[in-house]
């Protein structure tokens, strides 16, 4: 019975901590115009944009991975993306928390007209996901729809960063 009430206890401070942790990450709201924004903030360097979603179970299930990309790529600046609604924000916060990525520039949609924010990044974009888009220092650009392993990852970036 003890062991039974600790466990509970653990698991209801569990889920207090990380709606707290998750409203400390700066989640930027990607409106019209912020993809030249970003474009003009990363001037003469390599980027690499992952597009995700909540409700996409591939974009979920590489968060690991990108975590991982981000503490061994430090040439590559790694920009999250995601397309949920505003709204979704806490969940955003919350998945981007549990997955070590708070630590990176973060994004949401933060306007009515998805369509529009995609056609803005991409007019050949239809909104699969994940999307990454790669963009040497010139920012030349290669769009890739689809779960990338960690070696197509290390691939790409040997190509950006020379």
């Amino acid at each position: 019975m003890l062991f039974k009430k600790s466990l509970i206890i653990l698991f209801l401070a569990a889920g207090l901590v990380i709606p707290a942790q998750a409203e400390k990450i700066t989640l930027k709201h990607f409106t019209s115009g912020s993809y030249q924004q970003l474009l003009e903030k990363h001037a003469d360097k390599p980027v690499m944009l992952a597009i995700w979603s909540t409700t996409c179970a591939s974009c979920l299930e590489k968060m690991p991975l990108l975590n991982e990309l981000q503490k061994n790529q430090s040439d590559v600046r790694i920009i999250m993306l995601s397309v949920d609604d505003a709204a979704d924000k806490k969940q955003v916060q919350a998945i981007l928390t549990e997955n070590g990525l708070t630590d990176l520039e973060n994004w949401i949609f933060a306007d009515e007209n998805a369509q529009r924010l995609r056609y803005e990044i991409d007019p050949q974009w239809f909104g699969e996901l994940p999307r990454t888009y790669f963009l040497n220092s010139n920012h030349e650009r290669e769009g890739i729809s689809g779960a990338l392993s960690y070696e197509d990852y290390q691939s790409i970036f040997k190509v950006l960063v020379n």
